[in-house]
């Protein structure tokens, strides 16, 4: 796969060309061609050119990971305009504020999944009442298309689509804004095609490859492999939703190569192989895993019973990465030293520095810093200052680099715990609770305490009908953690809150901690 001068909608085009009568997507009860997508593409972008959307307007497409969502994406794309993907179980509130704050000239409206609601289209069209809206999966209320009848139609005759460049911007992605509101990344298409490339790389799918994806192609890490199955000419296999027993008769009904798929999701799937699923998993070759840490223990796992290779991805919203297909690297714990640097003109050779927070300064190889990235170029947002002008970007996050260069990601800055003035990283605690074996999940926030100020509470959630002790817990991170890192207290659960993409919800665990229903164990004295 070669992506060079031409747009992302065009680079869609050649694939489909070359692959015209292959499916591209399978959905169920539903196989598109190539052909058939391309077509639906054109159609949606001259309907979308129609209405008056053209270069650097906004489209907002609040729809599940399907296909209309991808033909959404390339349509907008293909007009010149910039693609927003959203959850589509956003309350109403949240797509308003949205519209007020992003002003799209389009949006793609499917109700939410949890209740069927559809009241979001209607809140929208109170605040953008000329807004082109098209309602996917229930039928068109006043001054609204149904996206189904708009792409069983025909494109527009003489429709002029506009030249678009590859600097041009390609995409919003929004940030989970767990400590505020959302930031939106402004992306090019030379950038995010420089990202599919990057992974392209890294284990090279083709046209035999069987891509399951159930990840929001919402996210980056989503949309990027969505993007590559397609543009290299392989099949995409997209469910409703995230179901164990569903994925592994699909891998096994469809004979998926690529299982793209987060921490959390594998330890459920392994779960249920363990449990007894007769479904064949032979087929797999690649696991491309994000959002979390692996943990050497699940790795160990996934690697022994799935017999895949991992494709493991540290990133954010931002752009930067890391990644390692390396077997040591992945069972280390460590996302290795591959960084993607980006269009030309490139960052220096030093691409990733691990720095101490409050001077910049970098810190020798072991030690604790935050992880910042060499840029090309200031990161730009939608509606606030871009930063990274001064050549380097400061993620936020936590993390050592070894002597030889591997990086290690161990949490965020925000998220220290204050142990009595010694700051601990609850991820290194959180990577040493993954090996313990009556453990399936487990997590770390700081709990309020009357002498140290914050004290470190474990919140797991047991492999089978035995929970470990707290006593037990300490003991077994002993040899590996520092006595002021072992935990204070406690506390168990059914299964910790998540969200949507496998990214532990720290402020809601923290919130459950607070409360009293959970059951505990402190430690006595202090």
């Amino acid at each position: 796969m070669q992506l060079d001068a031409a747009p992302l909608a065009s680079d869609l085009d050649t694939a489909c060309r070359t692959w015209s009568d292959r499916v591209a997507i399978r959905t169920r009860g539903d196989s598109i061609t190539y052909a058939q997508l391309w077509r639906r593409v054109e159609v949606l972008a001259s309907e979308l050119v129609r209405r008056g959307v053209g270069p650097g307007d906004r489209v907002l497409c609040s729809l599940r990971t399907n296909a209309e969502h991808i033909v959404a994406m390339h349509a907008a794309w293909h007009c010149g305009a910039i693609h927003v993907g959203v959850h589509n179980e956003l309350t109403a509130r949240e797509l308003v504020e949205l519209v007020e704050r992003l002003e799209p000239s389009a949006v793609l409206f499917e109700p939410r999944g949890s209740d069927g609601s559809s009241g979001g289209l209607a809140a929208v069209a109170a605040v953008a009442p000329g807004m082109a809206r098209f309602v996917h999966r229930r039928p068109a209320g006043p001054g609204e298309q149904m996206l189904a009848e708009v792409l069983a139609g025909d494109p527009a005759p003489g429709t002029a689509f506009p030249a678009v460049d590859a600097a041009a911007d390609a995409v919003l992605f929004l940030t989970s804004g767990s400590t505020g509101r959302p930031k939106a990344v402004i992306d090019s298409l030379a950038g995010l095609r420089g990202k599919v490339a990057f992974f392209h790389e890294a284990f090279r799918p083709g046209p035999g490859d069987v891509h399951l994806l159930f990840l929001p192609i919402c996210h980056a890490f989503g949309m990027k492999l969505a993007t590559l199955a397609l543009l290299s000419g392989g099949r995409l296999v997209l469910p409703e939703r995230f179901s164990a027993p569903e994925v592994l008769e699909l891998v096994a009904g469809e004979a998926v190569t690529v299982l793209p798929a987060t921490p959390t999701h594998l330890s459920i799937l392994l779960s249920h192989l363990e449990a007894g699923s007769t479904a064949p998993v032979g087929s797999l070759r690649w696991v491309p895993t994000a959002a979390a840490p692996l943990g050497g223990a699940l790795a160990a796992q996934v690697y022994q019973r799935l017999g895949v290779e991992v494709f493991s991805v540290y990133g954010c919203s931002e752009g930067f990465l890391c990644t390692t297909t390396d077997r040591a690297d992945v069972l280390a714990g460590s996302v290795g030293r591959r960084v993607y640097r980006g269009p030309p003109p490139t960052p220096p050779a030093g691409t990733v520095a691990v720095v101490d927070p409050q001077t910049g300064v970098a810190v020798p190889a072991g030690e604790l810093g935050e992880i910042t990235f060499a840029t090309n170029g200031p990161v730009r947002y939608w509606d606030e200052p871009a930063v990274g002008g001064d050549g380097w970007y400061r993620s936020g996050d936590l993390g050592r680099l070894d002597a030889g260069g591997r990086l290690f990601v161990l949490g965020r800055r925000k998220e220290l715990v204050n142990r009595g003035g010694l700051k601990v990283s609850p991820a290194e605690i959180e990577s040493e609770l993954s090996r313990h074996p009556d453990l399936r999940d487990a997590a770390v926030v700081p709990s309020a305490d009357p002498v140290l100020g914050e004290a470190i509470c474990a919140c797991v959630v047991p492999a089978g009908p035995h929970c470990p002790s707290l006593n037990d817990v300490r003991a077994f991170l002993a040899p590996t953690l520092a006595r002021h890192k072992l935990p204070d207290e406690l506390c168990q659960l059914e299964q910790l809150p998540r969200s949507s993409i496998g990214k532990l919800d720290r402020a809601a665990l923290a919130a459950l901690v607070d409360g009293e229903g959970l059951p505990r164990q402190r430690l006595r004295p202090r």
